[in-house]
């Protein structure tokens, strides 16, 4: 009896050993609310508003997969597959993919992280190795008035076949780098001559209540014609001073032109086919970009308030464009996990931005969002 006890108990042992060493979980979001989308009168015409039902305002719907094994002598295993959907509709998002917000594996251990695959930027706002998001009192969410209305890399740039480097906390300092060999979809024969390809920085600072971020995006679009070459610079830093939290940001864009966002951010039109995935655009742009914030959390209130601004030169044709954005937002925490919005945001393009039947835009949010 006692040799079954100390047997059983031994099993018991190594069971706890094994579940500790490997772990896969399964998380997600789920994020819906009511929209009003109110464009504003163009050159020559009004566009009807809508009102409905929207997903991933707060932050996209989304579920996903990550887990990570000890491999021993410090080092792990690890690796996260995440696909977005629509919570009011049930589609798929990034284009139809199954996991199109990130699916990645690596290494993780002293000497920092070391991952392969399709991956969000550091700029990005969005994804596991993100380093700018944080800065906008409205983490580039709810529609086309977070960060992402006026600054091209943190409007989700995600990008495939991408190899990238991250070295471990340093006296608060970290950095890291990567390469994309094409950013959307599979490589195409001819090398980074041929590809849109590219490599991806940063470098940020956070001890106590300080936190800054310089984060540098370079592109050699080899399938646009004349291989321009892409850059964004982005510089970000905050201070929370408890009862409230500041932050500002400014963006430098050179050759605005195939990897970016895509719809009305920062086309002359509504109706651009810019996109995420490479896609070319007709036209290119330089732009500077800045943004200023502030939080206020009281409990489990939380009270947002941002500006920005954009200014694109006159290139290639294309008129200088104008841009500013206000935003304000209530959030309130039922719990750790659920959190209720009402954030109202105006946009009002002008000049190269402004077109017949588009001069920017208001929308109003009222939602619940809850992460699993």
């Amino acid at each position: 009896m006692k040799k079954s006890i100390l047997a059983l108990a031994v099993l018991s042992a190594f069971a706890g050993v094994a579940s500790a060493q490997s772990s896969v979980t399964l998380y997600g979001r789920a994020d819906v609310g009511f929209t009003r989308f109110d464009p504003k009168a163009g050159n020559t015409s009004d566009v009807s508003a809508t009102t409905g039902i929207s997903s991933g305002n707060l932050g996209g719907s989304r579920w996903g997969i990550r887990g990570s094994e000890d491999l021993g002598g410090g080092m792990k295993g690890i690796f996260t597959l995440e696909g977005g959907y629509g919570q009011d509709d049930g589609t798929l998002g990034q284009g139809g993919r199954l996991f199109g917000r990130q699916a990645w594996a690596g290494l993780e251990g002293g000497f920092g992280s070391f991952v392969m695959g399709r991956i969000a930027s550091f700029s990005s706002g969005t994804g596991s190795f993100d380093k700018f998001g944080g800065l906008d009192p409205f983490r580039t969410g709810y529609g086309n008035v977070g960060l992402q209305a006026t600054f091209a890399s943190s409007s989700a740039l995600r990008l495939d076949n991408t190899v990238a480097y991250m070295t471990p906390n340093m006296g608060g300092f970290s950095a890291g780098a990567g390469y994309t060999f094409r950013a959307g979809g599979q490589e195409l024969a001819g090398g980074n001559g041929s590809n849109n390809a590219g490599y991806i920085t940063y470098i940020n600072f956070g001890s106590g209540p300080f936190y800054g971020v310089v984060t540098y995006d370079n592109f050699k679009l080899g399938e646009v014609a004349g291989d321009p070459s892409q850059k964004h610079l982005q510089v970000g830093l905050s201070w929370d001073f408890k009862v409230i939290k500041l932050s500002a940001a400014y963006a430098s864009e050179t050759e605005q032109y195939a990897l970016g966002p895509a719809g009305i951010s920062f086309a002359t039109t509504p109706s651009s086919t810019a996109s995420t995935s490479g896609a070319v655009q007709a036209t290119a742009t330089d732009a500077t970009a800045y943004m200023v914030g502030a939080i206020v959390p009281i409990g489990p209130h939380r009270l947002a308030a941002s500006y920005q601004s954009r200014e694109s030169d006159a290139i290639r044709g294309l008129q200088e464009g104008e841009r500013t954005v206000w935003t304000l937002g209530y959030e309130y925490s039922f719990s750790r996990r659920t959190t209720g919005y009402i954030v109202y945001g105006n946009v009002s393009d002008k000049k190269g931005y402004k077109s017949g039947n588009w001069g920017g835009i208001t929308q109003t949010f009222v939602g619940l969002s809850h992460a699993f």
